[in-house]
């Protein structure tokens, strides 16, 4: 569930519109994403969770929440 809220609200962020710290943000959120995915097709699920949760946190305070 956090890696769909994660990709949701990194969904309604525009890139171009960010400064370079939102940025780096922006890229490490999508870099958890990433990493999770991976986690999650290697079957392991508690770093997968962990990784969301990272991703979900980062994309909520880029999106405004």
């Amino acid at each position: 569930m956090a890696l769909y809220k994660a990709s949701a609200d990194l969904g309604r962020v525009n890139y171009r519109n960010l400064n370079a710290d939102a940025r780096t943000q922006y890229d490490t959120a999508k870099g958890f994403i990433r990493q999770a995915e991976d986690a999650q097709r290697a079957r392991n699920l508690d770093f997968a969770r962990n990784l969301a949760e990272k991703a979900a946190t980062l994309a909520a305070q880029l999106a405004g929440r």
